[in-house]
């Protein structure tokens, strides 16, 4: 086995899809790979480019957006090492619906969609993770319909802050801190508002004592404070 190949089945380790498969499996799926690299700021692929392929986050980190007429991004997701990429077109033979960007310089795998689809039919296993891993997204899709239509921005931000505290929060005789690994521009984003909106709701919960802001890092004094919020 070649060194890339090597390089490739330790990627494929960490695919939830494959963690089933045995070594010589997984083996023989990386002497199919191909790689891709981007830069960032670089398009993995486009809403309404043709798909087909199977892609593998093998290095880096890729944002998943819903791009608007007037050139405003909505955030989806954000995909790291180990995530899979472009499964219902594998499938379905179809358009990307979402557009690709490599957030930082990114290397991402690409399986042929026919060699994908031979491997589930194979191994059924693969097939219904695939179904699970897509039956989340519909999930997360559904919540954030739900978010846009019937929560405010301050609710919107309010929810996520807690959510990255319930993540990653560290607890000390502060409060509950908190890295924000993204900047407003991309915050708005997220949770499908401006920049100035999100800049504004930030400096209000920062001046009602809710949350006090430091550059990138975040503290939650009061966390049940803050998600009584919520209620109101």
């Amino acid at each position: 086995m070649s060194v890339s190949s090597e390089g490739f089945v330790g990627t494929l380790r960490r695919v939830p899809l494959f963690n089933e498969l045995s070594e010589a499996e997984l083996e023989s799926i990386a002497r199919n790979l191909s790689v891709g690299r981007y830069d960032a700021g670089q398009i993995v692929f486009t809403e309404g480019e043709k798909g087909g392929d199977l892609l593998i986050v093998m290095q880096g980190s890729v944002r998943i957006v819903k791009v608007a007429a007037n050139g405003r991004h909505q955030l989806l997701a954000i995909e790291r090492i180990g995530a899979s990429l472009g499964e219902v077109s594998v499938f379905d033979g179809g358009y990307y619906s979402t557009t690709a960007i490599a957030i930082e310089s990114s290397a991402l795998l690409r399986l042929r969609g026919e060699d994908f689809r031979h491997l589930c039919f194979a191994h059924p296993g693969v097939a219904v993770k695939v179904i699970r891993v897509l039956g989340h997204r519909l999930r997360q899709t559904r919540r954030l319909v739900e978010e846009l239509s019937f929560a405010t921005v301050r609710n919107r931000l309010i929810a996520y802050l807690l959510s990255l505290a319930d993540a990653r929060g560290i607890r000390n005789h502060t409060g509950v801190q908190v890295h924000l690994d993204e900047n407003n521009e991309e915050l708005a984003s997220r949770l499908g508002t401006v920049r100035e909106l999100i800049s504004r709701n930030l400096g209000r919960l920062h001046g009602d004592g809710l949350i006090v802001m430091s550059r990138r890092t975040l503290v939650i004094p009061d966390e049940g404070r803050l998600r009584r919020e919520l209620d109101k």
